[in-house]
């Protein structure tokens, strides 16, 4: 096994290029100075979150060792003050993790500080309120989420607003030796491999590196991906189709892909493919976002 930090990292990278040379061709990429400019790298904190909507209730996550998945409800003020006396103390417990929340939708006026969105990297038929598609994470530093895939095999564009991100990923020829887990989840951890118990990891080829704030993480179709929090860290991102993406996705139906995923890319398919407006898709899809796989 070698582990490398070979990603390509590119500045204010076209979207005709990212889409001809990466998205097209399966190669993750960073890309920097397109967001820069955001209003959200000068005001979003916990404490902003907290002041603009202190009783929100939002879910957490808390994988355990074995994986599995503990969900808890709290307020956005509780959650805050968690993070906070982590961050103060880490002999206390590690808070458990924001992590596919979808809050520009609980929180609209967040969308007026992502502002230009660069809708040129998606295809348009994202474009109608592309912001109903995004998805946040926040949490506290050491927060994890272990090895898997993205569980509808989208795409993914990532965007790291405040602290950074260490992540681990490997490419998908490479899943045949992480040891799945049920759909889209590995037993092995990358930041610790027992190569005891799983000695075909060795064969991987696994990618680390550092996101940092304002950088665009794009991750191909069932990139695994381990991801640690190095500091408290607020991010969000979009998973999404291309047409090509969308039947791959559908072919993964008889692959042992479960019921329900197959009928949010059968969803998916029929507006990129079928050209069905995502103001009509949208209404079945949004049941997505609150779906813990």
């Amino acid at each position: 096994m070698i582990i490398s930090n070979e990603i390509e990292r590119r500045y204010k990278l076209s979207s005709n290029e990212f889409k001809s040379n990466y998205v097209n061709c399966g190669k993750p990429v960073i890309i920097s100075g397109i967001i820069q400019n955001w209003q959200s790298f000068e005001k979003w904190s916990l404490e902003y979150l907290k002041y603009v909507s202190p009783t929100l209730n939002i879910y957490a996550k808390k994988f355990s060792v074995n994986q599995r998945i503990e969900l808890c409800s709290l307020t956005i003020e509780k959650y805050v003050e968690l993070i906070k006396k982590y961050e103060e103390d880490q002999k206390n417990d590690l808070p458990p993790y924001c992590h596919d929340l979808p809050l520009f939708s609980l929180i609209p006026l967040l969308i007026e500080d992502v502002q230009p969105f660069p809708l040129d990297y998606l295809p348009k038929w994202y474009w109608y309120k592309w912001w109903r598609y995004c998805q946040f994470f926040i949490g506290a530093s050491n927060s994890i989420t272990p090895l898997h895939f993205d569980c509808l095999l989208t795409n993914n564009i990532f965007f790291q607003i405040v602290g950074r991100k260490q992540f681990t990923i490997l490419l998908p020829e490479d899943a045949k030796y992480c040891y799945r887990k049920g759909w889209r989840w590995f037993f092995v951890n990358p930041e610790n491999p027992d190569f005891n118990k799983y000695p075909e990891y060795k064969n991987t080829r696994p990618i680390k590196f550092i996101v940092n704030p304002g950088d665009i993480l794009y991750m191909p179709p069932g990139t695994l991906h381990h991801v640690r929090s190095l500091d408290m860290s607020i991010s969000f991102n979009i998973d999404w189709h291309t047409e090509k993406s969308s039947l791959n996705a559908l072919a993964a139906s008889v692959k042992g892909m479960p019921i329900q995923n197959s009928y949010y890319n059968f969803l998916l398919a029929m507006g990129l493919v079928f050209k069905i407006p995502s103001s009509i898709i949208f209404k079945f899809y949004k049941s997505y976002l609150n779906y813990v796989s």
